[in-house]
């Protein structure tokens, strides 16, 4: 069944947008340029001397012809093209009315006909409902000649929105696909299906109209589909066939090669949250770091002491590099191991090395420590900080299976609770804090409640500890605080609390109770998919628990040897080889 044609335009608006748009070129799959030619009628407006250029531009205002979508101005000198040098052309738009004797006076000023210019002058009646004023004082003081004249809009005057939208099926128009993630130089796109025989043209667009784009991919299978390190497989569709990129994000720069790790543009507002945390000298757990886009910024801007670890071998590689780049090779230690294990065997280390001290030089690698240069004395002191013997936060950003590593938390500090607040006295400040933590993960659910629900009863039994939800929010609420140009929809105490419970911290005031997490809804990831940050502080009850474990065949027997000689002689001393684990 044919579609029936729409109605036409209703208003002048409608009209002139239409004609400003790209030609219709339906079905297009290689890219013709020159196709998107187009003649449209415009008023010229021709601006004498150079001097005046600015000033005629600034009294035109809403009278300059724009592109469809109203933010760019036509260039006059490419529109006219057949112009050559002739005076300065300003391009208007064609539903600027002229009238009759404004068009007499611009040909009788080129003609210099002195007495039939005077007449014009004296009788002249400009419409200045779209002609605006001060452009029209212009052309009466001799400074801009008007004239109607057709122009030629070509490829360069339409944005890849516009294009796209000429060249897809009409049923895809509501779904144009023109966005992207940009990392580097490279612009990366997730096509749904029926989008695939265009990716070639769309990439070609892409790449013609944004500015330090060379390279377009796309993911040719789901992140993580053929990879544990949630890479993905990339088409290099368009441009160069370069996947190493140099990306600013955080105030900080990250090297890395974007075919072998992991990274999304989109979470720089999740890492600067994390990040904010983190206090100078406080020991962090960075179990899952990439290439390290939280444990830099952590490091670098909020002087935390940073293990952050990777498994992938890239990604490790990668983040070596970036300490470097960033300054911050004796903030933050990077390991290249398993994540379960990296829990126990990082903490078991800090708490082998409290006590020792860290320097960090804060000015250049550059910067001369000569006495005799007066520059010298402006250098900032050296910062001297202490190990910790316990980590104050953890990081665990591998949405997919994250949550399965939260069973390396149980018994972590069994033996060690010297060293922790006692709930007695949650003040004393001579003891440490147990850890948050913050866990990411993906869940489908509509709502962030029942989402929040479902994520708990998950946390719940990887902990094998009853957990529970005492609180849920979106975290665009928290990152508004940071980019004063979102608005918040809470009041500033509420906003307060909010950020409070999505960092792990009570509220002032209010007393911390074991067993409490939140869920911070971070972004959507597909249809039905969403990123969660889940957030708690390591209960004791998991944290002293000693781990249940399957004794051995060995172990079996020599506790069944050990029953029968305690049940012979109640005096007697076990003599066996297990005797001393058998005790414990």
């Amino acid at each position: 069944m044919d579609t029936p044609p729409k109605d036409p335009p209703s208003t002048e608006e409608d009209m002139l947008a239409t004609l400003l748009r790209a030609p219709k070129m339906p079905g297009m799959k290689i890219l013709d340029r020159a196709a998107f030619a187009k003649r449209i009628p415009t008023v010229a407006a021709y601006v004498k001397e150079k001097r005046d250029i600015q000033s005629a531009m600034k009294a035109a205002t809403h009278a300059l012809l724009r592109d469809p979508l109203g933010r760019t101005t036509i260039d006059g000198k490419t529109l006219y093209e057949d112009e050559g040098n002739r005076m300065f052309p300003i391009a208007l738009s064609p539903a600027v009315k002229v009238d009759g004797m404004t068009l007499l006076l611009s040909q009788l000023r080129r003609q210099s006909c002195a007495l039939e210019r005077t007449l014009a002058e004296d009788c002249m009646c400009i419409d200045t409902t779209t002609l605006p004023i001060p452009l029209a004082q212009m052309v009466k003081d001799g400074k801009v000649e008007l004239e109607r004249k057709d122009g030629t809009l070509t490829y360069d005057n339409f944005g890849s929105e516009e294009l796209l939208k000429s060249i897809l099926p009409p049923d895809y128009a509501e779904g144009v696909q023109h966005g992207f993630t940009l990392t580097g130089h490279i612009a990366h796109l997730n096509f749904r299906e029926q989008y695939l025989p265009y990716k070639h043209i769309i990439a070609e667009i892409i790449l013609d109209k944004n500015a330090g784009v060379e390279t377009v991919s796309h993911k040719t299978e789901d992140v993580g589909s053929t990879s544990e390190f949630r890479t993905m497989p990339l088409e290099i569709i368009a441009g160069r066939d370069d996947t190493n990129v140099t990306v600013r994000s955080s105030n900080c720069t990250f090297k890395f090669d974007f075919a072998t790790v992991y990274w999304n543009s989109r979470l720089e507002n999740e890492h600067d949250r994390v990040a904010a945390m983190c206090k100078p000298g406080e020991a962090v757990c960075d179990v899952m770091a990439g290439v390290g886009p939280f444990a830099i910024p952590a490091a670098k801007h909020h002087r935390a002491l940073v293990w952050a670890n990777d498994l992938n071998k890239c990604s490790y590689d990668s983040m070596v590099e970036n300490i470097k780049i960033n300054r911050v090779t004796n903030l933050v230690q990077p390991f290249n191991a398993d994540g379960r294990d990296f829990i126990r065997s990082a903490s078991r280390t800090l708490v082998r090395d409290a006590g020792k001290t860290l320097t960090y030089d804060p000015n250049p690698s550059s910067a001369s420590r000569d006495p005799a240069n007066p520059k010298t004395a402006k250098l900032k002191p050296i910062e001297i900080y202490t190990i910790p013997a316990v980590f104050s936060r953890f990081i665990m950003n591998l949405p997919a299976s994250a949550v399965e590593f939260l069973d390396a938390f149980i018994g972590l500090y069994a033996g060690q609770e010297h060293l922790f607040q006692h709930p007695s006295r949650p003040h004393d400040s001579s003891r440490y804090k147990l850890p948050i933590v913050h866990v990411y993960t993906f869940n489908r659910a509509e709502e962030l409640e029942d989402a929040a629900a479902e994520i708990c009863t998950e946390v719940s039994r990887y902990l094998q500890y009853p957990m529970r939800v005492d609180g849920f929010y979106d975290l665009k609420e928290v990152y508004s605080y940071k980019t004063p140009r979102t608005k918040s929809n809470l009041t500033p105490p509420q906003l307060q609390k909010v950020m409070a419970l999505a960092s792990g911290e009570s509220p002032e005031g209010v007393a911390e109770v074991p067993g409490g997490l939140t869920v911070g809804y971070v972004r959507g990831v597909g249809p039905n998919k969403h990123m969660y940050c889940v957030t708690f502080r390591l209960p004791p009850d998991v944290a002293f628990r000693m781990p249940v474990r399957e004794l051995s065949d060995e172990e079996k027997a020599a506790g069944k040897q050990r029953a029968v000689w305690e049940r012979s002689d109640e005096d007697a001393v076990w003599p066996g080889e297990l005797s001393e684990k058998l005790k414990k």
